[in-house]
């Protein structure tokens, strides 16, 4: 039998970051991938992020002097796996946003609230502090009507089989699973109408992922990926074997088709979303996803898109050509992780792609 027999995720409640961690400390910007160099080497999307942010919160009255606070260390800039969070490409957040808690036996894996359309939203690092510190309004009054549509739990399991029957890699594409989401949760009004903008499920997936990855950890001997994250500059993983230190590597940007007609220089691989590809869903199930898969054809060999047999077994509630799990020892073999590309400029969305697991 699977090791994976058992693990199923569902969504648990939603609640603000700092009641969520109690013990996280009053001023912190959780960001995705492993901790910076220094204050200076925060990419410029992850710092326009972090503006909105610090704004949002009150903790600086300009943008000015809320990017002097996070480029002096005065508002310390942490990774957010390190905090049991996962967070999409650029998106910083803070103790007052409102997080998704999944749980998947024992395990608990946090994700903010999806902060929605491109303009205003956080994650794709545009500088656009006003929309941004609207959006994160919005975010905000989205929490009591998601944990009372929540209540005791939701199943995400049966929701991500079905997903990927109808398309989803559960990654780059989640249009079935926000349908199917936002169906289970019943939300009506300008909540239900927010629950389903295009990638709004995609953070469940992330902290479902991520919750998974800890229990299967628990009941599977072989060191595996538990971890996994860019910050525009460099890209991490965490391994069972040593679930506290981050094996670094410099972060490769992905391949794939531009928005932009090539202007903007790609920021390299960035995005907590990782997680889902270190499961062995996004990159590794392309072939799920025949649109997505079409689109990257162009730029990838034909095997990239086949079942790959360097992950460790299949979910019994699952497609049984999906093998979750990534070994330690196999992560130069990983197909890719499916992102979308941000202009390093802070240019917002530019494309989307494949980028290499760098091993």
């Amino acid at each position: 039998m699977s090791f994976w027999a058992g693990i199923s995720p569902r969504l648990a409640g939603c609640l603000p970051l700092a009641r969520a961690l109690p013990g996280l400390p009053a001023k912190v910007l959780l960001h995705a991938g492993p901790a910076f160099s220094a204050p200076a080497a925060c990419p410029r999307p992850v710092l326009n992020a972090a503006v909105a942010a610090v704004l949002a919160e009150g903790w600086a009255g300009t943008p000015e002097t809320a990017e002097a606070a996070v480029l002096s260390g005065a508002l310390p800039l942490v990774p957010a796996q390190d905090h049991g969070l996962v967070t999409p490409l650029a998106c910083v957040v803070t103790p007052s946003m409102p997080v998704l808690a999944a749980e998947a036996g024992t395990a608990r894996a946090l994700s903010p609230v999806n902060d929605g359309p491109p303009a205003g939203a956080l994650r794709f690092g545009a500088a656009d502090p006003a929309a941004q510190v609207a959006r994160i309004g919005e975010m905000a009054a989205l929490a009591d009507p998601l944990a009372a549509a929540i209540g005791g739990g939701v199943p995400l399991l049966p929701l991500m089989a079905e997903a990927l029957a109808q398309g989803d890699d559960l990654h780059g594409s989640v249009a079935a699973m926000t349908g199917l989401l936002a169906e289970q949760l019943g939300l009506d009004g300008a909540a239900g109408a927010y629950a389903r903008t295009p990638l709004f499920a995609l953070n469940a997936v992330m902290a479902a992922a991520a919750a998974m990855l800890q229990a299967a950890a628990e009941a599977n001997p072989v060191p595996m990926v538990i971890a996994a994250g860019g910050n525009g500059v460099a890209f991490g993983w965490k391994t069972s074997e040593d679930p506290h230190s981050w094996h670094i590597r410099p972060a490769l940007p992905p391949v794939g088709p531009r928005m932009d007609g090539g202007a903007a220089v790609v920021l390299p691989a960035i995005g907590d979303s990782a997680v889902i590809d270190a499961l062995g869903l996004g990159g590794p199930a392309l072939r799920q996803a025949p649109a997505l898969m079409e689109a990257l054809a162009p730029y990838h060999p034909a095997d990239t898109f086949a079942p790959s047999d360097i992950f460790l077994a299949p979910h019994p509630e699952l497609p049984g050509d999906i093998l979750l799990g990534l070994p330690g020892i196999a992560v130069a073999e990983h197909p890719g992780v499916m992102l979308a590309m941000l202009g390093a400029g802070g240019e917002g969305l530019v494309g989307r792609g494949l980028a290499p697991w760098p091993g």
